[in-house]
């Protein structure tokens, strides 16, 4: 083969490999503070949990009992009328809850979806024939097994903790609440707690 061609095809396999190195998606890795963040948490002893005040606009991370690190966040527009009850109420709920799935969201960035509704929702839901008999079993079976509650119900579902893609530095200025009823963190934040926690991990609400 003429040195020519030799060089010319040498030229484009290069080209080849670099359009391809460009065009590919980078590994979603944690940057160097959170492998730090994470680092340090793997020497403390105790669970990962979060407990988020919603009075306070914070969420927590814990390790055992000792809380870590703290987090601005913003909640449901129906913030101030208390715990959620049924869908379209725009609030928040309150009590004891666990991550039941995580997502990448075209909408909200990356959503860890808690497992809202409660055994609490589907009693109170339950007395108030906002719920049938066999969908109260549904919740009570998939919090027995540590899975994600049917979120079809008139009590609302599909709560999580999430960001947004397009952000809106006002809204952690303003403390503003957007939500229809989830606790949304900047996506700094939410990629860290994202690499911080895993399927089961508590999450407490408080007022």
């Amino acid at each position: 083969m003429p040195i020519w061609n030799f060089i010319a095809l040498s030229l484009r396999f290069i080209l080849a490999l670099l359009l391809v190195s460009v065009l590919s998606p980078l590994p979603d890795l944690p940057d160097t503070s959170t492998r730090e963040f994470l680092s340090l948490l793997s020497r403390m002893e105790g669970a990962t949990s979060l407990v988020i005040w919603k009075s306070q606009y914070s969420l927590t991370l814990f390790k055992g009992d000792a809380p870590v690190k703290t987090y601005w966040a913003v909640f449901g527009k129906g913030y101030g009328e208390g715990d959620k009850e049924r869908t379209g109420d725009k609030r928040t709920p309150e009590g004891d809850f666990y991550i039941c799935s995580m997502n990448h969201s075209k909408r909200f960035y990356k959503f860890l979806g808690l497992s809202y509704p409660g055994i609490k929702h589907a009693e109170r839901g339950l007395q108030r024939g906002l719920i049938a008999p066999r969908e109260y079993g549904e919740i009570e079976s998939a919090h027995r097994e540590r899975r994600q509650p049917t979120w079809e119900t008139q009590l609302g579902g599909a709560i999580g903790i999430h960001g947004r893609m397009l952000e809106d530095p006002s809204v952690w200025a303003m403390r503003q609440n957007w939500t229809d009823g989830c606790i949304a963190l900047s996506n700094t934040d939410i990629d860290e707690i994202f690499s911080l926690v895993s399927l089961g991990t508590p999450v407490t609400i408080l007022p």
